[in-house]
């Protein structure tokens, strides 16, 4: 099963590893090598290291100090800099997921900052591409640097996080998936089916061994996260090698309509694109629903078919729809 990307402030037990991390001349006509960025203890500067599952697999610097002035006038930017991934780890995506988790690392350890710079050398075509499509954006800002013009890019931290789940979240996703089955549900189905339904699925046990046990059929909870609150929750796995399923995705109520439950999905369709090669993802929405129906829809899925609700035991005299929509 496809490891996660987890990005930890480094410590000194991680030297070892970058002793053995031969990045080439090509790279490193545009890079620092880690050992050459960690002899610079600046205050400013905190080395950061990447992990695939358990492995070292890359590494990178934020910077607090003036150097990135020189890419922006912001003064909550931080400059990324000696961006690296170890060369028997590239090409299998590992940059695109470490930016990808940036920002909830800036938000955990860098909470007043609200934007990450970066410069690129228009020589290094290869690295400008990769940080374009994890979602950094090139405003036009250029400078001169010691090896020639660097392209300025801009990545904004947004208010709202996407990110994988972990201990610590269950309450958080057992809350919100609470309120939204209420939300969601509670003109079509009675109370005692509600009630059976969140005992059985939504509660803080459950979900606390759902966060730990991945597989390819339960591919874990993303959640989103204001201001350390969790107010949205997503869910699913693989119904075969090339087929998603979304089981479950809820906002809390008062956040809805801030296209939190977009960004969910749109994470989410990253994962099972990325890391278990999904084509294909389905859905079950209550054929009541008027929330969800509408949402799937605008996202792309169409209607299959209509089937009996998942949960026989009291909800047989409801119907669900079969929706489904195919992966770019």
């Amino acid at each position: 099963m496809p490891q996660s990307i987890t990005l930890v402030p480094y410590n000194p037990d991680h030297q070892q590893a970058f002793q053995f991390y031969p990045l080439p001349p090509d790279q490193l006509e545009f890079t620092a090598h880690p050992l050459e960025l960690l002899k610079n203890d600046n205050y400013s500067r905190t080395p950061v290291t990447i992990l695939e599952g358990n492995h070292i697999v890359g590494f990178f610097v934020l910077d607090t100090g003036n150097d990135r002035f020189f890419y922006t006038d912001n003064p909550n930017s931080i400059l990324l800099r000696g961006f690296s991934i170890h060369p028997e780890s590239q090409g299998q995506g590992i940059a695109v997921k470490t930016i990808h988790a940036l920002p909830t690392f800036i938000h955990r350890h860098f909470p007043q900052f609200d934007e990450v710079v970066l410069g690129v050398n228009e020589r290094n075509e290869a690295a400008r591409h990769v940080y374009l499509k994890a979602g950094f954006k090139d405003e036009g800002r250029r400078y001169i640097g010691s090896k020639g013009q660097q392209y300025a890019l801009h990545l904004y931290v947004p208010d709202t996080i996407i990110r994988r789940a972990r201990p610590g979240d269950e309450d958080g996703i057992t809350k919100v998936c609470t309120k939204g089955q209420w939300f969601t549900y509670g003109d079509i189905y009675t109370k005692q089916e509600i009630e059976h339904i969140i005992d059985r699925y939504y509660t803080p046990k459950r979900i606390l061994k759902e966060i730990s046990d991945l597989s390819k059929k339960w591919n874990g909870y993303y959640v989103a996260e204001v201001e350390g609150e969790i107010v949205g929750a997503i869910g699913g796995g693989m119904t075969n090698s090339k087929i998603a399923e979304i089981y479950v995705l809820y906002l809390h109520p008062e956040k809805r309509n801030k296209k939190i439950g977009s960004q969910l999905l749109e994470a989410y369709t990253r994962l099972q694109q990325e890391e278990y090669n999904a084509t294909e993802q389905w859905v079950s929405v209550e054929k009541k629903n008027d929330k969800g129906i509408p949402f799937y829809k605008a996202k792309g899925f169409i209607f299959v078919k209509e089937e009996p609700a998942n949960d026989s035991e009291l909800t047989s005299s409801h119907t669900s729809l079969r929706l489904k929509r195919a992966l770019d």
